[in-house]
């Protein structure tokens, strides 16, 4: 997936090889150098520096805590490097008419708005379903609390209890 977006930008790129005169370049061993390929297939998921600190540290809960806080700031970051590229793509949608800052703000609160208009329609959506599911159940067992349990096991006293364990003891007898 990865190859296939580093593919993808080294083709939009203007400066890239597989640009000739313009025209994208269908084969797309053109457009991935040995360098980016060789990046990211050796790139690891820890540095080793961390694995050095993890080796040297006891045996505990830190290294899990580590890594899952390395990873939901790893993707906090790669959330803004989506948003800063689209941004930048969104810019240069803008015609050049209209200034950069100016362009870059307005895509910018774009995004942001249809973000939260996405979320504001997937919280309304999940709180409907929960308040659905809600009502449905609170109903059910509005109809159905006359109805005691079914079987052997509907007496509520303690005494009627004691009184049916000793006849099944004695019936074992």
């Amino acid at each position: 997936m990865a190859s296939t977006c580093i593919m993808f930008l080294n083709a939009l790129s203007p400066s890239s090889r597989c640009c000739r005169n313009g025209a994208f370049s269908p084969d797309p061993s053109q457009c991935l150098s040995s360098m980016s390929l060789s990046k990211f297939k050796n790139q690891n998921l820890c540095s080793p520096l961390q694995i050095k600190r993890f080796k040297n540290r006891n045996v505990g809960a830190s290294p899990v805590v580590f890594a899952a806080q390395s990873n939901f700031l790893r993707a906090i970051q790669t959330v803004l490097k989506v948003g800063k590229d689209g941004i930048e793509a969104g810019t240069n949608l803008v015609p050049d008419a209209i200034p950069r800052p100016i362009a870059r703000i307005s895509v910018t609160i774009a995004a942001v708005m249809a973000s939260l208009f996405l979320l504001k329609s997937f919280l309304s959506t999940a709180f409907f379903a929960l308040a659905v599911m809600g009502l449905s159940y609170f109903t059910f067992i509005a109809l159905n609390k006359d109805e005691g349990p079914k079987g052997g096991g509907g007496s509520t006293s303690v005494e009627d209890s004691l009184e049916e364990a000793r006849r099944i003891m004695e019936k074992y007898k």
